[in-house]
């Protein structure tokens, strides 16, 4: 067994960009969950689950993170985490049913529930696991719930991965010690995606530090204040002040067709675009049809929305760690070409439009200063040291600085299959990923993963009517991909819709 690696704890580390704006109120938390459903054996994945997700968290350091109360922008990470601080924190939380089928599949209730319950980051830890399992079904749904600052949608990912290989190695090999082991070779702890982003930017770093702190503000005000949002905010939504009030979220989730999952990604292989491209098309129709029973809405003109992508940056740094890391390590930009021109949806083919897509999610990807001036801008005025004067300057209705967030966390990126004994195992069937946004967020965040189909999420701020419909109108655009024709307009795939 390799032992951990020599540190010593607690390990301070600096909170920056992302990490800070998130943050912001010690009592509000941005809580993601990953909602992963298994099926096969579950009599093992209960009997090693505390000592595989130990492990986990001690694979992991920033699974261990804990903000500092007394220094600003600091967390410490924490020694690793015996078996039994697995019980005593509450990092692993197991219900089971037996023949209450409907209580077990009523976990989006539960999911949406408990990420609107924050985190105490100066004494919980970011990470914990709830598990239902269905012993009539052989199935356990895993949620891990995770707090932004230390986590991504890949994180999670992970994660999971990480407990069922653990899970899976026990099984198999376990000896009685081995089974006692909660000690295991620790990932280093790498710098975060601000730090190691800005790295090779010596000589343009403090160019665009002194160019934010002279014009940050009034470049975050431009954008802001140009924004109306396509879709009204339900009544509920309070307006940015400092400090910050927390706002509600709504949350949709759904799980596609595997043929329909397999067509469209065909298509999208025959139209030379990537997914990303396509569902960026996806979620301008679901927009357009949502917005077409609003007073204001004139058909007549371009459509335009505020749209914004979320950018795994594992692979897009100057130092790429060896190992899936756990951590924040994201970036973001607009389409503004979506915001400036629109389109006009009798005349934009929908390949076209995700070609386009595809070509400007990638020159934002290659962009590599204006990526670094994005990021300086939120590290620098989105934290909790914003003051009055700021929000007072800033003006945000409703919270609101977008249309849509789309994060396309993309297909699971690891195995399936777990071989438990030599006659079980366990496979994973199905993955939603979704958290809220409580401040400072758009009107609506998509999210869609995939294992055998797509699987979908959606969080909103609208009307439940309007939010539901909006919802509805992007799973059936997505489930339908694969029947679009190559010089079908947005118009026919609404039509075809029957939207």
């Amino acid at each position: 067994m390799d032992k951990m690696t020599k540190t010593i704890y607690p390990k301070k580390i600096e909170l920056r960009f992302f990490e800070r704006t998130v943050t912001m109120v010690d009592d509000i938390s941005m809580k993601i969950v990953h909602s992963m459903l298994v099926a096969g054996d579950t009599k093992p994945l209960l009997r090693l689950l505390p000592l595989a997700l130990a492990r986990t968290f001690n694979m992991h350091p920033r699974m261990r993170a804990v903000q500092v109360k007394t220094k600003d922008f600091t967390a410490e990470i924490q020694g690793p985490v015996t078996l039994e601080d697995i019980g005593t924190k509450n990092l692993l939380r197991i219900q089971q049913f037996s023949s209450t089928k409907d209580t077990f599949e009523n976990w989006q209730r539960y999911a949406t529930d408990e990420c609107n319950i924050a985190f105490d980051r100066y004494t919980q830890l970011p990470f914990f696991l709830t598990v239902w399992v269905n012993d009539s079904a052989n199935q356990a749904r895993l949620m891990l719930f995770s707090d932004h600052y230390m986590s991504d949608g890949y994180s999670g990912m992970i994660v999971l991965n990480s407990i069922l290989e653990q899970v899976a190695g026990l099984s198999k090999k376990g000896t009685d010690e081995q089974l006692k082991q909660v000690q295991v070779k620790e990932f280093p702890l790498r710098a975060s995606f601000y730090e190691n982003y800005l790295s090779d930017m010596w000589m343009f770093k403090p160019i665009v530090k002194g160019f934010v702190s002279l014009f940050g503000k009034t470049i975050y005000r431009h954008v802001v204040d140009n924004f109306k949002p396509v879709l009204p905010a339900r009544s509920d939504q309070h307006d940015f002040v400092v400090p910050l009030v927390a706002n509600s979220t709504s949350a949709c989730f759904a799980e596609g067709d595997p043929d329909c999952m397999r067509k469209t990604l065909a298509r999208c292989k025959a139209e030379d675009v990537t997914f990303a491209g396509a569902l960026v098309s996806a979620v301008v129709v679901a927009f357009y049809q949502a917005a077409k029973n609003e007073p204001d809405f004139d058909p007549e003109q371009p459509f335009k929305f505020m749209v914004d992508l979320d950018y795994n940056m594992r692979k897009r740094v100057p130092k790429v760690a060896e190992e899936d890391h756990v951590g924040a390590f994201i970036a973001f930009a607009d389409l503004e070409w979506l915001a400036n021109e629109g389109v006009d949806t009798k005349t934009t083919s929908f390949w076209d439009l995700a070609r386009r897509s595809k070509r400007v999610i990638d020159e934002n990807l290659d962009h590599k200063k204006m990526m670094a001036t994005v990021t300086v801008i939120v590290d620098k005025f989105i934290n909790a040291k914003t003051g009055l004067s700021f929000a007072e300057d800033v003006r945000m209705p409703n919270s609101l600085n977008s249309d849509a967030n789309i994060s396309n966390v993309g297909r699971y990126p690891y195995a399936r299959d777990f071989s438990l004994t030599s006659d079980s195992k366990l496979t994973v069937k199905s993955l939603h990923v979704y958290n809220p946004i409580p401040h400072l967020a758009p009107s609506a965040i998509f999210f869609v993963s995939s294992v055998e189909s797509f699987c979908y999420s959606m969080g909103h701020k609208c009307e439940d009517e309007i939010g539901r419909n909006l919802f509805s109108a992007w799973v059936a655009v997505c489930e339908n991909m694969g029947n679009i024709g190559a010089n079908d307009t947005l118009a026919d795939v609404l039509q075809q819709l029957q939207l």
